[in-house]
């Protein structure tokens, strides 16, 4: 039962994020990780990289309750960023970091998607240019997780 459902859950991660990290693999008991980033072409240098202010979000499915997410790059930082984490016990690193998302311990990504959009709300004064841009789109890469991840939670308990 556990592996149906896992099986579900990567089915609809796979629909909507339009496959695995790795491109190349399309068997859905083979892959668990995903890009949940929103990334795309205009995200990238002209060698093809990731420009050095993206925020990476990657999710890999451990079980059919429990992801991984892993966030890389410039991770934006600001008061309730680092409470958010604290709340969670995540120690908080601008350059990686890792915790779990669980069906039933949920954990609010909604709060750290304010928490990243509050850095550059207007009248507030944030050092690191490039938070114009980053903050409102690791927001709604927050959210959007947020909500597939409801969405395919609630499938499975029906």
């Amino acid at each position: 039962m556990t592996v149906i459902l896992e099986h579900k859950l990567k089915e609809l991660l796979y629909k909507s994020y339009n496959g695995f990290a790795d491109k190349r693999i399309k068997n859905l008991d083979k892959g668990k990780l995903f890009i949940f980033d929103n990334r795309s072409n205009s995200d990238l240098d002209a060698n093809g990289n990731l420009f050095l202010w993206f925020c990476q979000i990657f999710g890999e499915v451990i079980n059919a309750d429990t992801i991984k997410i892993i966030m890389r790059g410039d991770i934006p930082q600001g008061p309730l960023t680092k409470d958010w984490f604290a709340q969670h016990n995540i120690a908080f690193n601008t350059k990686e970091l890792e915790f779990y998302i669980k069906r039933n311990n949920k954990v609010n990504l909604k709060g750290l998607a304010d928490a990243f959009r509050n850095i550059t709300q207007p009248g507030s004064h944030y050092i690191i240019p490039n938070y114009k841009y980053v903050c409102p789109r690791t927001a709604d890469a927050i959210e959007r997780l947020q909500t597939i991840l409801e969405e395919a939670w609630e499938i499975e308990l029906q």
